[in-house]
């Protein structure tokens, strides 16, 4: 459990700094689009956050544990929308669609703020696991609807806009995100969907993870195939942290997969999790020092060639 805490942490910064980029990159005539993408970053990390807290809770935590909730429920639903109106906005009609879901959303939201038990009747915090016990009411299936529209929708927008774009840089772009959204969706779908009203809470982490990951394919797609002009002199220092951070994470699950196969299934203590991830932290920073090293040395080495070929 301590390398998926860290794990969202880490991740959660990662999506933030992207969506924070994109907004204040952004030129004018994009503003809303980058300040739906930030939204989305944003919830994503809230997410990420009240994921965290809900899986650590001890049993003694009832009384502050039912506002995470409650955020982990509202903000997927933030998130949803956010992707939309980044999507659509500028599509015909795409305005009026993601108004209509904003809409949709906030009294969905509004309800689970103010009447939670309209959607869940407990939360049952142990040391065997925390879980949530449904309420398999009208707001339920409200929930359930909503995502099981707008979903389709992201898609469908994705889609029209594939298929009439005549750039390939553009299909590109757009056939990434179809295909990160699509992927994420499916996860949300199993793992903070189906697998919750099983009784299973302990995979809801996996949600907000690829989500997540889908938000970071969006700012790929924004750097690599320039579907919005970011100009800001901050976009390469940002650019670079993302790509360190990202490479940290990949080191870090690899880490931990062979941490489990050597010692049989069993997870690394904190401070090993720590210790790892601020070394490969400390590597990736150096790296470009390393490379002027190895340049320094080549150099060195090609000048020595030099002057032995020419003393014979």
């Amino acid at each position: 459990m301590q390398l998926i805490i860290v794990l969202l942490a880490t991740v959660s910064i990662l999506t933030f700094l992207s969506g924070f980029i994109v907004f204040a990159g952004a030129r004018k005539g994009e503003r809303a689009m980058s300040t739906s993408f930030f939204i989305a970053a944003i919830f994503a990390t809230i997410w990420m956050a009240s994921i965290s807290l809900f899986l650590t809770a001890s049993p003694d935590s009832v009384a502050t544990i039912d506002w995470h909730v409650r955020w982990t429920f509202i903000s997927a639903i933030v998130i949803d929308t956010a992707f939309l109106g980044y999507i659509a906005w500028e599509i015909k009609y795409g305005k009026l669609i993601t108004y209509l879901y904003f809409i949709f959303g906030s009294i969905i939201s509004a309800l689970i703020f103010y009447k939670p038990e309209l959607l869940y009747n407990e939360v049952i915090l142990s040391h065997a696991g925390n879980s949530v016990i449904m309420n398999i009411g009208p707001l339920y299936f409200g929930y359930i609807s909503f995502f099981g529209l707008i979903v389709p929708t992201v898609v469908f927008m994705l889609l029209k806009q594939f298929l009439k774009s005549r750039s390939v840089r553009k299909k590109n772009g757009d056939l990434v995100i179809m295909v990160s959204f699509g992927l994420s969706s499916t996860l949300v779908l199993i793992a903070n969907l189906i697998l919750p009203l099983l009784g299973n809470w302990q995979m809801i982490w996996l949600g907000p993870l690829a989500l997540s990951a889908t938000i970071i394919a969006f700012y790929y797609t924004i750097l690599r195939y320039h579907s919005l002009n970011l100009s800001s002199i901050w976009l390469k220092v940002f650019s670079y942290i993302v790509i360190i951070a990202s490479l940290a994470i990949i080191y870090m699950i690899i880490f931990a997969l062979i941490f489990a196969a050597l010692f049989r299934g069993s997870t690394p203590s904190t401070e090993v999790i720590i210790l790892n991830f601020i070394m490969i932290l400390i590597f990736l920073l150096l790296m470009p020092a390393m490379n002027e090293l190895s340049s320094f040395i080549r150099s060195l080495i090609t000048g020595s060639n030099d002057k032995n070929k020419k003393g014979k």
